[in-house]
């Protein structure tokens, strides 16, 4: 029986009551954050707790308990008996429960808290194969930058990525490639990392931020600059990465491959210094 979170308790999921008025469902008015559990230790939380308060900033929602969130966390992973195992956890604040208004509750009402963990695959010991990636306008909204629940462009998006055989879409606005559906995407061309640059039009990824620290100390230059969708032709390597499924490399933008089809050597240098830093939480 799964265990989970709401509003300070930890209850069996399905006994959890949330009510039709919150406003996470009415107008997905509320933020999320996703942090990977390493069988002992949780992949750069401090990093999470910062964007999360960041994103509680910009949508205007005070939560008290903030700074628990890392306790919730870890409880969440106890109580389901994931101690020794890979897991997700997934938890969401939103606006909390009024009546239907687009101007927000007078006075402030508390914010709704809900929290869940499923478990993950093992780390990869290697990249792994490529997935193909279909490129397609970017339709969502200017504040990428905010960790919002609400996704609907995205899954439109990917669901028609899906449709047409591919892993992942990735957005391009104004002729630049932004970010994927659900990930950051990095590309190689002329030994040099690009990515785009933090801005509305992108989430500012932890496993992102963590890849651009892991090629510096490599060795390797990254520019934090828009690629031009017009150049990807000239892209050796591309690979994308989240909290849940790590760092993937990508074979195809559509019909053009990319490189060979398979992960390259920028690609594998990056995920075995991610996987020493899995390593080094582990002690």
């Amino acid at each position: 029986m799964d265990t989970a979170y709401l509003n300070g308790s930890f209850l069996p999921k399905e006994e959890l009551k949330i009510s039709p008025d919150d406003r996470g469902f009415i107008f997905g008015d509320g933020v999320y954050e996703v942090m990977k559990w390493y069988a002992g230790a949780f992949y750069d939380p401090d990093s999470h707790l910062s964007r999360l308060k960041r994103s509680l900033k910009e949508i205007r929602v005070e939560w008290s308990g903030v700074d628990s969130y890392s306790d919730i966390n870890r409880e969440l992973v106890r109580v389901n008996g994931m101690e020794n195992t890979n897991a997700i956890v997934y938890l969401q604040v939103t606006r909390g429960v009024a009546p239907r208004n687009h101007s927000f509750p007078e006075p402030a009402v508390t914010p709704t808290i809900y929290a869940f963990a499923k478990q993950s695959g093992a780390l990869r010991e290697d990249p792994g194969p490529a997935i193909p990636v279909m490129l397609t306008k970017d339709i969502r909204w200017s504040r990428c930058d905010i960790k919002s629940i609400s996704l609907l462009a995205n899954t439109l998006s990917f669901q028609e990525a899906c449709e047409k055989g591919m892993k992942e879409c990735i957005f391009v606005r104004d002729g630049l490639i932004t970010e994927g559906s659900r990930s950051n995407i990095f590309l190689v061309s002329g030994n040099v990392i690009y990515t785009h640059p933090q801005s509305g039009f992108i989430l500012p990824g932890i496993t992102r931020k963590n890849v651009i620290k892991y090629a510096v100390e490599s060795g390797i230059t990254v520019k934090e600059e828009a690629f031009p969708v017009k150049e990807t032709p000239s892209v050796q390597e591309a690979f994308i990465c989240n909290s849940s499924s790590e760092i993937t490399s990508v074979s195809a933008f559509g019909p053009l491959r990319v490189g060979d089809g398979r992960p390259g050597p920028v690609s594998r240098q990056i995920h075995e210094k991610f996987r020493e830093g899995i390593a080094a939480l582990r002690g």
